[in-house]
């Protein structure tokens, strides 16, 4: 399906039933009859949901929306901001870009306080010390059970370095937007690649939008995850997720290599609150690694490095570019404005900044490259070859049917993965049981793929027995080296 047919309203008619949405919000934000509101759905992701009588069937939302079909997409809304710089380079994984650095702040605790480096807190501060902006929207910590985290907008140091850390749960643009056409300012934002395509198409649709968000602060995305993760951490952290009050995550531990990072929660109320934690090494990193809650639209993605942003912030490169075992950022700049401010910051010694070569970046990023390249094109194909495909998004990389069986079944697990995690936490989710019917589902996709799949099975002895005759040929290659 090459576009948008005419008989979609909305994006309720066809972004949210092929599960597609992202839910960044946006849509709601920008339509003018406020005909969209974004709610939780049954598995704890947020969708937006048409209000009876009011959608006028602009197409607005669907012009805005990340995963409509526009002719625009993350390459052309890029060079429109971009491209006449001087110095301009390109790369098909980082986008375009002027400068490649890797660093930390030296300020306050923004590095022991931040996911990475803490340069976009810096970064920040600067714009809003420096009067280059008045007001960040950002994400920090809502005081309210069934919505831990949420866009804000704050126009403070002290709001800024609250709002320090990543937080791996749905939040949503809707009201943000609404607040930047109602109230005139210079706005900076930072937000996952989703998020900031679709400001960009807004703001090429809304005068008010495009004169009043000065600064777009891109983060490197791999995958979003539903509500379901944080509450599913907080069970096998033995807290109680109907009680959950609180989360943190990505706090650093000194003791611990800095991406061993922790989830931390709160749950329960009075004298029966508990605090517990979780590390990556003790599960969260092999469910990450697994999508199990992942977005089903994160799978349709193909931009890595949030290439429409004007500063991408993204985890320490290897050494000597992570600095230790605090943190670092590596920071893909295409705005000259980021990179004097950047340049400023080294020069009183505010942050440590080196350049970096970009294979090291892109090295850091094999394993996305995987997930929203070579991934994504074999998904396009089995979406374009289906008996009666449904709608499709259009991306940058053509469907191409991928030849190499394990990879393809390696994807076909995470599916499953995705698909029971979803569904297996949304059935139990109020219920004690909840961790073991959570395992018991993957337990059982393991078994499958390792007892009943005849596929599976074939081509793991294949890749076995290669991997054997390479490792045999290796060692004759050696030792024949060795006696040369």
């Amino acid at each position: 399906m090459q576009g948008i047919p005419n008989q979609y309203r909305n994006v309720c008619d066809v972004i949210v039933p092929s599960e597609l949405c992202a839910g960044c919000g946006i849509c709601a934000g920008i339509c003018p009859e406020g005909a969209l509101k974004i709610a939780w759905n049954h598995y704890g992701e947020y969708t937006p949901v048409e209000q009876p009588g009011k959608c006028s069937e602009c197409g607005l939302c669907l012009q805005v929306c990340p995963f409509g079909n526009q002719q625009e997409n993350e390459t052309t809304l890029a060079e429109r901001e971009f491209k006449n710089q001087d110095g301009i380079q390109h790369n098909s994984v980082v986008g375009l870009f002027l400068d490649l650095f890797a660093g930390y702040s030296k300020v306050d605790n923004h590095r022991i306080r931040g996911a990475g480096g803490g340069l976009t807190t810096w970064l920040f501060e600067k714009l809003l010390t420096e009067g280059l902006v008045n007001r960040v929207c950002c994400v920090v910590p809502n005081n309210d059970p069934e919505t831990l985290f949420r866009y804000s907008v704050v126009d403070s140091i002290e709001d800024i370095r609250a709002a320090s850390r990543s937080a791996y749960y749905p939040v949503e643009l809707s009201g943000i937007i609404s607040e930047i056409l109602s109230v005139d300012g210079k706005y900076a934002i930072v937000g996952l690649p989703c998020v900031l395509k679709g400001l960009r198409l807004a703001m090429l649709r809304n005068a008010d939008l495009r004169k009043r968000i000065v600064v777009l602060a891109g983060l490197v995305c791999g995958q979003q995850k539903s509500k379901f993760l944080a509450e599913y951490l907080c069970a096998i952290g033995g807290g109680c997720p109907s009680k959950l009050k609180s989360a943190s995550f990505r706090v650093k531990d000194i003791t611990r290599h800095h991406l061993d990072h922790r989830f931390e929660f709160t749950c329960g109320s009075g004298n029966s609150v508990m605090k517990g934690h979780v590390y990556q090494s003790e599960g969260m990193s092999w469910l990450w690694g697994h999508d199990c809650f992942k977005l089903n639209a994160c799978n349709f993605c193909d931009d890595i490095t949030a290439e429409a942003a004007d500063v991408t912030f993204g985890d320490a490169v290897a050494e000597p570019y992570s600095y230790g075992n605090m943190g670092a950022n590596f920071v893909i700049v295409r705005s000259c404005l980021v990179r004097d401010l950047l340049v400023s910051g080294v020069s009183a010694g505010e942050i440590v900044l080196d350049q970096v070569p970009l294979k090291a970046i892109i090295a850091r990023q094999q394993d996305i490259i995987l997930l929203k390249r070579d991934d994504l094109q074999h998904r396009l194909y089995l979406a374009h070859h289906k008996g009666n495909p449904s709608y499709i998004p259009k991306k940058r990389f053509v469907p191409r049917r991928r030849l190499n069986p394990c990879r393809n079944l390696d994807m076909e697990i995470r599916n499953q993965m995705r698909t029971v995690s979803r569904r297996t936490y949304a059935q139990y989710r109020y219920q004690p049981t909840v961790v073991f019917a959570l395992e018991k589902a993957i337990r059982h996709v393991l078994e499958t793929f390792a007892y009943g799949n005849w596929k599976f099975n074939f081509f793991f002895c294949i890749a076995c027995i290669t991997k054997s005759i390479k490792c045999r040929l290796s060692g004759l290659i050696r030792r024949f080296c060795t006696h040369v």
